[in-house]
């Protein structure tokens, strides 16, 4: 398929990282830290903003790419992996621990799609793909608190 230079799909597939064969979510998945970086130092109010704009833009772009394709939530768009993990960043300490623990948990909900992850698929256009993560990102925290809090 051919893929016209277009903003909506640039940010769907995280400047087409989208379009890599192999690994595409995991890779996306690593570019919320570089984002979240940016903003370590800042109030949690500009973390979430950054969090509400890359999540409705990204549902914006997910839902044009999901029409442009004629596909359901198609693997190309990476958008979502990055809102919903920046999320998972904002409630979490930073170091490498929490990083490399709260990376593989998100990791496997998004890829593993428990109930009820996998429901929200169903939601049409973009609100649906951005959802199943931002699922994903709310059960990788409860994860971390409940190895935090109650396991360890």
């Amino acid at each position: 398929m051919i893929k016209p230079p277009n903003l909506l799909i640039y940010i769907a597939t995280v400047l087409g990282i989208g379009f890599i064969k192999y690994a595409r979510g995991t890779i996306a998945t690593l570019l919320a830290l570089p984002i979240y970086l940016l903003v370590i130092d800042t109030s949690i109010y500009i973390k979430f903003t950054i969090f509400v704009a890359l999540f409705v833009v990204g549902m914006f772009a997910a839902g044009y790419y999901e029409f442009y394709s004629g596909q359901k939530d198609p693997g190309e768009v990476t958008i979502d992996e990055v809102a919903a993990y920046y999320f998972v960043l904002m409630f979490i300490p930073f170091n490498f621990y929490y990083i490399v623990s709260s990376f593989i948990i998100f990791r496997f909900f998004d890829i593993s799609k428990v109930f009820p992850i996998r429901n929200y698929e169903n939601i049409k256009g973009g609100i649906g793909v951005m959802l199943d993560d931002f699922i994903a990102a709310i059960y990788t925290l409860l994860s971390i608190y409940l190895l935090v809090n109650i396991i360890w």
